[in-house]
């Protein structure tokens, strides 16, 4: 069994790792761990800095007993200091502003740590995890009873966009930020509903919806 591991900014992106994407990739004899980065001195969770990551991300290639490093960070309020930024935000195309960062990310990264370039597999998820689950929002909405209140607003907001990967990154209509508003009693619980709407979702939805987060897991696959 082959271990792959995932660093990622959030305890809800190490629950989709363990819950969803474990099982779905060690069937192919990869094994895939979560790592959450703290993105603040004895905090989790929240905007991601690069001078936080790398030594992570350095600290897993180390690891001689690791085939690949990997992430899963949002493109939702990155830190200014990724390497490439300036550049890859003057992007107007979603896919070639992904593509600028991430290469421009491995580039760094690799004459940092002198790794093997293929070990490193660079991906930042746009705009936020939650992009995931307007794949398919009539599963999503069933999660709780009273969220098919909201199912017609999710269907428009989806709709609004050519894929859910396009759901923006301003402040009140991000992906997170649609689900709070939308999504009540109870309340959209990030760490809570997160993985268990991707779960029951499954992989094959979400990768049909977005598909800059498909071209990543077949990178994964890859191995």
């Amino acid at each position: 069994m082959r271990r792959v591991v995932v660093v990622c900014e959030g305890q809800t992106e190490e629950a989709f790792i363990s819950r969803v994407l474990y099982p779905a990739f060690v069937g192919l004899g990869l094994q895939l761990h979560g790592i959450t980065v703290e993105t603040s001195p004895g905090h989790k969770g929240g905007a991601m800095r690069y001078d936080r990551l790398r030594p992570a991300l350095r600290n897993a290639l180390a690891n001689g007993r690791v085939v690949a490093v990997t992430m899963l960070v949002d493109l939702y309020k990155l830190a200014p200091d990724f390497p490439g930024y300036a550049t890859a935000m003057a992007q107007s195309d979603l896919a070639a502003k992904l593509a600028a960062l991430q290469s421009a990310l491995h580039a760094d990264l690799v004459a940092h740590c002198r790794c093997d370039p293929a070990r490193f597999i660079p991906h930042v998820q746009p705009h936020e995890f939650e992009a995931l689950l307007f794949s398919d929002v009539e599963t999503l909405a069933a999660v709780e009873n009273s969220w098919s209140a909201a199912l017609a607003d999710l269907n428009r907001a989806r709709n609004a966009v050519p894929t859910p990967e396009h759901i923006n990154d301003g402040p009140a209509t991000k992906p997170s930020a649609r689900l709070e508003l939308l999504l009540r009693s109870p309340g959209y619980r990030k760490l809570r509903h997160g993985p268990i709407a991707a779960e029951r979702m499954g992989l094959a939805k979400i990768e049909a919806q977005c598909p800059h987060f498909a071209a990543w897991l077949q990178k994964l696959r890859a191995l």
